[in-house]
């Protein structure tokens, strides 16, 4: 395993030891490891019985968006010609991809597209897991790939960060609830931080930590959010897969990240004010973002972990937002609970095999698909809220239908 950033299970400890002192690194690790604590809550995370296929491999899967829309699927690569890579093995212009989800015209037909390539699969099952050979049935998602796009009206537009050594997939559950609400959302592969990337022509581009590290962080989350303008610079520009050339509505756009995704969340509202709404789930917080005013809205929305790395940025940013803020806490959860492996690790648990103490260190002890339903709908309510103008009393206070969620400020 080579991964130590948030998101990496295998290998890690359960926390810094005391009193040593944070550097640049060390506060992303105590983020991700949870530093002083334990999630709040007890007993452990809750795996469903899970079908499997043929080859007595468990069938993974993804819950169906909840949205009125069928939703389409489709690849957008792209390059930035003004910036040579920092991050590739050799000299080139910086090289992206963007997976998009959106809102399809009514009676798409076909198979649904897969949650990744399989070439993507296996790389992050061997490194990621640590688990060699075919013994897990990946998850198809809801979206059909290249389905022709809704043109009826224009979309507004959720763009998407995902974690260091993370891929845009891992929020597949999010966006398609996001698409099928009538956004469409663009999630950008930041190669070499990303876990695994295919290209065309089957070019498989996997994460390069060294080099990555090699910058600050305050310098990595700077050169992700020069990936979130390339992104939003071709959406405008065009072209685009599936007849989405002229059915975003540009002028409503909002994004948010989970992990480093939070921080280049954070950064892209900063410095561009195309992006009108942001959320940070879990992330940490670095360069000009975390202490410069801020008169847009941003939602933060935290993991049970006890994390004073995070809670110290988080509080110091805190009256710089001089618009609309919310702070909330997801209740009995971790740090991997804002993205997709809430949902696939505890199915694959007959494969992955981890320890009590690492499920509940990384998933948290709640129900994991409660746990995704709340985020689907505190994010759909708050870009709905921001992007389109539609009143959200979910944001206002605690509701009783999702007790997981607690309003801190």
């Amino acid at each position: 395993m080579t991964r130590t950033q948030p998101g990496l299970p295998s290998g890690l400890p359960s926390g810094l030891p005391s009193g040593r002192p944070l550097s640049r690194r060390g506060v992303l690790g105590a983020l991700a490891l949870g530093a002083a604590g334990a999630v709040a809550g007890g007993g452990p995370v809750r795996a469903d019985a899970v079908p499997a296929d043929a080859a007595g491999r468990p069938c993974l899967s993804l819950p169906a968006p909840t949205g009125p829309r069928p939703v389409g699927t489709a690849l957008l690569y792209l390059d930035d010609p003004a910036r040579t890579d920092a991050w590739a093995p050799a000299p080139r212009p910086r090289e992206l991809r963007a997976r998009l989800w959106y809102p399809a015209a009514p009676g798409a037909r076909g198979p649904y597209a897969p949650w990744m390539s399989p070439a993507e699969t296996a790389h992050l099952q061997a490194d990621y897991f640590a688990v060699p050979g075919a013994r897990l049935a990946w998850p198809a998602t809801h979206a059909r790939p290249d389905a022709p796009a809704d043109r009826t009206r224009r979309h507004p537009v959720v763009l998407n960060s995902h974690g260091s050594g993370a891929d845009s997939a891992f929020n597949t559950a999010l966006a398609e609830e996001l698409a099928s609400h009538g956004h469409v959302v663009a999630a950008v592969d930041h190669t070499y931080d990303a876990g695994e990337v295919e290209f065309p022509g089957h070019r498989l581009e996997v994460r390069d930590k060294a080099r990555v590290q090699a910058m600050t962080d305050a310098a990595i989350v700077a050169y992700r959010a020069a990936d979130v303008r390339c992104l939003l610079d071709r959406l405008a520009a065009g072209p685009l897969p599936a007849g989405l050339d002229g059915a975003l509505d540009l002028g409503a756009v909002g994004m948010f990240g989970h992990s480093m995704g939070g921080a280049t969340t954070a950064h892209a509202l900063y410095e561009d004010p195309r992006i009108r709404a942001g959320a940070v789930l879990d992330g940490p917080l670095f360069g000009p973002a975390a202490t410069a005013d801020q008169t847009r809205p941003l939602l933060l929305m935290a993991s049970a972990w006890d994390s004073p790395a995070r809670d110290t940025m988080w509080d110091t940013l805190w009256p710089h937002l001089t618009g609309w803020r919310r702070r909330l806490t997801l209740t009995r959860s971790g740090h991997l609970s804002y993205c997709d492996l809430q949902l696939l690790v505890p199915q694959g648990q007959s494969v992955f095999a981890w320890p009590a103490d690492r499920l509940e260190h990384f998933l948290g002890t709640g129900d994991p698909q409660r746990a995704v339903a709340a985020q689907r709908a505190y994010l759909t309510a708050y870009f709905g809220l921001h992007l389109r103008g539609i009143p959200a009393p979910l944001l206002d206070a605690p509701v009783p239908q999702w007790p997981e969620v607690r309003f801190d400020a």
